[in-house]
């Protein structure tokens, strides 16, 4: 068999498997573009047919990612994005090698990983913060209202960035103020949506709420036109419109507002179970991660407050020991 056979074939397995596993659009064109450059690596050092790889050449590999930079910021990958493109290829090989085209998997026994930060280094913005950029968004422009609508509904609904830009019309009720969000793994919930928010997507669809397949968010030029906005337009507005308002700040991005919609709600009173199910998380520990914040804020307000925590309270001296010690020793009543 030919390299250029082994590869389509091998190609033509992970899709299968994506599709199985019910892969989003987006994380499955984000395995693809981990593939092509595979690849293109392979090619380049003349050894084309990925079948004859061992680990040697998979750490060669995983070596090369770690050296890379991100098209869109110019910064080296991060330790997640590194970690998550070196899976991608551990996903190749396992097709293959389930379907016999490889008699020996070389990740098998294979431990590479960059480590990660125990926690996001994202942060959610305040309530003072996401009302303030907001409401300076200005929605006498057709840009600023799609902007508003975009962004208040992210906030609304803790919707990742990628479901928030690839609605229909006909997946929101305006009357009941519910929609059905496409998630992850094809994973589809409904999710309530804010009254704000509503009268901002009435508003900003104007005559297009009667078109049903209409996309809500459509791009308007380039290759998104005719489709949804990307993900990625969406973060570069995002992050360009913290520079305009002076709120760009270190850990802030455009999941910081989803981030915003489980904390606050958190604060607030909310279970976690609820939470959990509104940001579409399979696993309760994605969404206990985000209770961080509040009990950062929890503990801060404790020592302030507390007055064995507060910073007035009188240390416990020796006169105080010995209360403490008679009060022990004092016979109990009946």
């Amino acid at each position: 068999m030919k390299a250029e056979t082994a590869r389509e074939i091998g190609l033509r397995l992970v899709e299968e498997e994506l599709s199985a596993r019910r892969y989003c659009d987006a994380s499955r064109a984000a395995v693809r573009a981990t593939l092509r450059d595979f690849h293109r690596w392979a090619s380049r050092r003349g050894t084309p047919d990925v079948r004859t790889f061992g680990k040697k050449e998979l750490a060669s590999f995983f070596s090369w990612l770690c050296s890379q930079k991100s098209k869109r910021t110019g910064e080296k990958l991060v330790a997640s994005t590194i970690n998550e493109r070196f899976q991608h290829v551990a996903l190749l090989y396992s097709c293959l090698y389930r379907s016999q085209v490889i008699q020996a998997n070389p990740f098998h026994g294979l431990s590479l990983k960059v480590p990660e930060p125990g926690f996001w280094k994202r942060r959610p913005l305040t309530r003072d913060e996401i009302t303030r950029f907001l409401e300076a968004l200005d929605t006498t422009t057709p840009q600023g209202l799609r902007d508003r609508t975009l962004f208040e509904l992210i906030y609304s609904s803790g919707l990742r960035v990628s479901e928030a830009a690839a609605l229909r019309v006909a997946d929101i009720d305006f009357e009941r103020r519910l929609m059905v969000v496409r998630g992850k793994f094809d994973r589809d919930r409904m999710v309530p949506v804010s009254e704000v928010a509503r009268d901002f997507l009435v508003r900003f669809l104007g005559d297009k709420i009667h078109r049903s397949e209409a996309w809500v968010f459509e791009g308007f030029r380039g290759p998104t036109k005719g489709g949804h906005l990307r993900s990625t337009s969406v973060s570069e507005r995002f992050r360009d419109l913290l520079r305009e308002f002076g709120m760009e700040k270190p850990g802030i991005s455009t999941h910081s507002i989803r981030h915003s919609t489980a904390t606050h709600l958190l604060e607030n009173g909310a279970s976690v179970r609820h939470v959990q199910e509104l940001l579409g998380h399979r696993n309760i520990q994605s969404t206990v991660r985000y209770t961080h914040v509040m009990t950062d804020s929890l503990a801060k307000v404790y020592r302030r407050h507390h007055p064995r925590e507060h910073e007035l309270f009188e240390i416990v001296d020796e006169a105080y020991e010995r209360k403490l010690l008679a009060l022990a020793r004092r016979p109990r009543s009946g």
